[in-house]
């Protein structure tokens, strides 16, 4: 598992930090799944947003975090159709997993995943990911670790 810092002190400094693991990223049709680790106020969803304008969503992109997933179509981007923003925050008990039906989730072809506190829903995950750790430092520059 290859592993790499970024600097990030604006919102639009995530691009070098998405460029990298859009690049990591196999190039094959299954879904592929970020998974964001971080404080509240970290930058998660910010960097979601990011990922989500660089790959041509023009729809406002807020976290889900009462709806727990969000789909966004991709118009004409070469390898993924949608983009899919999960929040499990809210998540208690792996049983509230079932409804979600994350398993057909992560089965999507041609799916970028965007995951927000894996943490809460380890034990469901797929083993293939992109880790992204994201931590605040001195003068709100974030320290972003992406392993994959």
């Amino acid at each position: 598992m290859q592993t790499k810092k970024f600097s990030v002190a604006t919102p639009a400094d995530f691009a070098v930090v998405i460029e990298h693991i859009l690049s990591v990223l196999p190039t094959q049709d299954t879904a592929q799944l970020i998974c964001l680790a971080g404080d509240l106020g970290a930058g998660k969803t910010t960097f979601t947003q990011q990922l989500a304008a660089h790959l041509g969503v023009t729809e406002p992109v807020t976290s889900p975090t009462f709806g727990i997933m969000k789909k966004y179509e991709l118009a004409d981007h070469p390898q993924f159709e949608f983009l899919v923003h999960i929040d499990a925050y809210r998540i208690e008990d792996l049983s509230e997993v079932g409804p979600l039906r994350l398993q057909e989730v992560f089965a999507q072809p041609k799916t970028l995943i965007c995951l927000e506190w894996p943490e809460n829903i380890a034990a469901v995950l797929p083993p293939s990911r992109v880790e992204v750790s994201i931590v605040i430092g001195a003068g709100e520059v974030r320290t972003v670790t992406v392993r994959a």
